[in-house]
């Protein structure tokens, strides 16, 4: 072959080598297409991607296997909700409903404590020095105010049975009861409560009766202008006048008793002469032992009211304070219980100063509801034992606050101790005092600590 016959066929050699090569690799791709979407040539299955790395595919099979997955989930959720309860969706359901459905705004109530700082001032307060109407019993008393009423030709309620024959208690209203805590104000609430009267212990729906009055008393305005109504339910726009209050002390911050701070007795006789004070008289000794084992009550007496006489000046206050000061300082028991007789020994005093009000005093005693249905007229089966708020009924194991005489958890559980049987509840020695309502807040800061 010449040189030239070589030059001119190199270019036809290269042209071909070209062609095949593409040929080859059209081919190749196309057998790779082929097999990438299940095809076969000749019946022959060509792995075409063998040259892809390992993982190339991974891709689509993890989608498949989730969606096989997603498929599996949701038939056994299907399953699950086919064997759920129904009531578990009514519940579910109605929960919805609670947490989607906005609260309904309660406006804050007018006469409340939480208006009122730890820097509030306390009020002066007095008590007399004892005198022997301070030891006389209830009923020893109340024989001398009978007679009292009588020499100045004044008629006692309850015998004017033709005035009071349509009326449910024989007694002026409104009715204000004067308890120091733990001296049955719950007793007392649920008794005219079971007479037909309209009561209110602690709070009305204005808010602290305590409160309410002690602003009325600085605005010299009547007692309880302003809180004066009960709303007969929440969901009602009746409202009726409230006969009967009773736990209307604020043990502070404020601090105000109207039957121990000054002007607070004769605030009340300004603007209801004509009405009734009832007091309701315990064993001092058992009403202290009541008081210690309930709360910081005596606690929030000295810091926020000074009824140890710390806090105020003067003639009255240094016989308090010294008599303070001169008690064992754990215990105290001997300066509450004169703390205690002195405030019986001032409304009494009130009382007798007063003879155109109404005054019925009654003891914590087995008698008391005969008493109190000889004055009031209102049924002794109405009187109740009543004590402490949920603590003492958990406690207890107790249905409510109040039980009828004798059917209380506490003495059942006592006497059964006494016996040698194993009673339903602790047996505490309070569970024998008739203790009244409050909460168990041992807190001595706490504001709406009832009483």
């Amino acid at each position: 072959m010449t040189s030239q016959q070589s030059a001119s066929s190199r270019p036809i050699y290269l042209r071909m080598v070209a062609l095949a090569c593409i040929s080859f690799f059209t081919g190749l791709q196309f057998k790779h297409m082929k097999d990438l979407f299940g095809s076969s040539v000749d019946g022959v299955n060509i792995d075409a991607a063998a040259w892809a790395p390992e993982d190339f595919d991974r891709p689509a099979r993890s989608k498949t296997l989730a969606t096989k997955e997603l498929s599996r989930r949701e038939k056994r959720g299907r399953d699950k909700s086919e064997n759920r309860q129904p009531e578990r969706g009514i519940k579910e359901m109605a929960s919805g409903n609670k947490k989607n459905k906005k609260k309904k705004y309660k406006p804050p109530r007018r006469f409340e404590a939480s208006n009122y700082t730890n820097d509030f001032k306390p009020l002066p307060w007095t008590l007399p020095k004892p005198t022997p109407m301070r030891y006389q019993t209830a009923e020893e008393f109340m024989v001398d105010y009978i007679a009292a009423k009588h020499k100045q030709k004044i008629p006692l309620p309850w015998d004017q049975q033709d005035k009071y024959a349509g009326k449910i208690a024989t007694l002026p209203l409104p009715i204000i009861s004067l308890n120091f805590p733990k001296s049955a104000t719950l007793t007392m609430k649920t008794y005219f409560d079971c007479g037909g009267l309209t009561s209110a212990h602690t709070s009305t729906n204005d808010g602290r009766i305590g409160v309410c009055m002690m602003e009325n008393h600085f605005n010299d305005k009547p007692p309880m202008d302003g809180c004066n109504t009960h709303k007969l339910r929440h969901d009602s726009h009746d409202v009726v006048p409230i006969d009967f209050i009773s736990d209307i002390g604020l043990q502070g911050p404020p601090c105000y008793y109207s039957s121990l701070h000054d002007g607070g007795l004769e605030h009340i006789a300004k603007f209801y002469p004509d009405a009734t004070i009832l007091l309701v008289t315990r064993n001092a000794s058992s009403w202290h032992r009541s008081m210690s084992n309930w709360g910081s009550i005596f606690h929030r007496w000295r810091k926020y009211c000074g009824f140890d006489a710390s806090l105020h000046d003067g003639k009255n206050m240094e016989y308090w304070k010294n008599m303070f000061q001169s008690n064992s300082v754990r215990s105290k028991e001997e300066y509450w219980v004169n703390f205690y007789q002195a405030h019986t020994q001032k409304i009494r005093e009130f009382a007798m100063k007063h003879l155109s009000m109404t005054y019925v005093e009654v003891e914590l005693a087995d008698n008391m509801g005969e008493l109190l249905e000889k004055y009031t007229k209102v049924s002794a089966s109405c009187v109740m034992d009543c004590h402490p708020g949920p603590k003492w009924v958990k406690e207890h194991n107790a249905t409510g606050r109040c039980h009828p005489v004798g059917e209380n958890p506490a003495l059942k559980d006592a006497t059964l101790e006494a016996n040698g049987e194993e009673g339903g509840g602790d047996g505490e020695e309070e569970g024998s005092d008739n203790d009244d309502d409050g909460k168990t807040d041992d807190d001595a800061d706490n504001k709406e600590s009832d009483e």
